[in-house]
C-alpha cells in the first residue's frame, strides 16, 4: 500500500515537473511575431500522452493606429494574452511572464501542455490585447490568432505500433522546429522500403534514404545535424503514391 502510494506520488511530481513547466524565452528572436508560424504549425499529440508546445513571442516595440483617418506610428506598452480558448480536453497553457502581459519590445512564450483525452483536430483561439500610447493618450485595440491547429492522435495510433493499416500514411514529425533530431511516424499497409527524401526551400534535394518499413505503424528519427537551419520539405514515398510535409531546423 505504501509503495503504490509512494508511486503515485512520483507520478504526479514527475507529470507536475514535465507537463506544466514555465517556458523560457528565446532572447535570440529579434523578428516581431509568434513562432512557430501557421505554416509551421503545432506538434501533433496523442490521446493519453504528455504533449508540450511552446509558442515563442516577440513584441514590436510600436505599431500603426488610425488618428482621425490618418496612420500614425505609436509606442506599444504591452501586449496581453487574454484569453486562449479552444484547445483540446486535457491542455492548459501557462505563460512567462506568468500575468500574460508582454512588455512592448520584449520576448516572451506561451507553453501549451498537459495529456489530452480526446482525439480530434482542435482550432484555438488567442485574443490579444494590445495597449499603446497616441500623443499621450492611453488606447488599445483587440486581435484574434486562430490561425493554428493541433491534432490529437487515438492513443491506439502511439501505443499498437504494429496493427495492420489499410492505407498509406505519414504524420507531422515530433518536435517542429527542431534541433538535431525529430520523429517522424508512418504507416503502410505491407510490408516494404519506402523512399524518404528531403528539400531546402529552393527545391533542391539534401536527404534521400529508403527506409525498410513492417506492416502498421512505423517510427523514423530523422537526423537533421548535417543539414543547416532553415524550412525544408520532406517526401515519403509507397509504391507510387506520395505524401509530403514541412519541417524546420532552428538552432539556438
Amino acid at each position: 500500500m505504501l509503495k503504490s502510494l509512494l508511486s503515485s506520488i512520483l507520478i504526479v511530481t514527475l507529470f507536475s515537473g514535465i507537463a506544466y513547466s514555465q517556458c523560457t524565452p528565446n532572447t535570440s528572436i529579434t523578428t516581431s511575431g509568434i513562432t512557430p508560424d501557421s505554416a509551421t504549425g503545432l506538434n501533433v499529440g496523442i490521446v493519453g500522452q504528455i504533449y508540450n508546445q511552446v509558442l515563442q513571442v516577440r513584441v514590436p516595440v510600436d505599431t500603426v493606429a488610425s488618428v482621425g483617418g490618418f496612420p500614425v506610428t505609436v509606442p506599444i506598452t504591452s501586449i496581453t494574452l487574454t484569453s486562449f480558448t479552444g484547445l483540446p480536453p486535457g491542455l492548459t497553457y501557462t505563460c512567462n511572464p506568468t500575468n500574460c502581459v508582454f512588455p512592448g519590445g520584449s520576448n516572451g512564450c506561451v507553453s501549451i501542455n498537459g495529456i489530452p483525452t480526446t482525439s480530434g483536430a482542435y482550432s484555438p483561439v488567442a485574443i490579444l490585447t494590445t495597449s499603446y500610447v497616441v500623443f499621450g493618450f492611453p488606447s488599445s485595440r483587440v486581435d484574434t490568432v486562430d490561425y493554428y491547429v493541433i491534432t490529437i492522435n487515438p492513443s491506439s495510433v502511439g501505443l499498437n505500433q504494429h496493427a495492420a493499416s489499410s492505407k498509406f500514411s505519414l504524420t507531422q514529425n515530433i518536435p517542429n522546429p527542431f534541433n538535431d533530431f525529430s520523429v517522424i511516424n508512418y504507416s503502410v499497409p505491407s510490408k516494404a522500403n519506402v523512399n524518404f527524401k528531403v528539400f531546402n526551400i529552393i527545391g533542391k534535394e539534401v536527404f534521400h534514404q529508403m527506409i525498410g518499413a513492417e506492416p502498421g505503424f512505423n517510427e523514423y528519427s530523422f537526423d537533421g545535424r548535417d543539414l543547416s537551419p532553415g524550412i525544408y520539405m520532406y517526401t515519403m514515398t509507397f509504391n507510387n503514391e506520395t505524401i509530403s510535409k514541412r519541417m524546420v531546423i532552428s538552432r539556438k
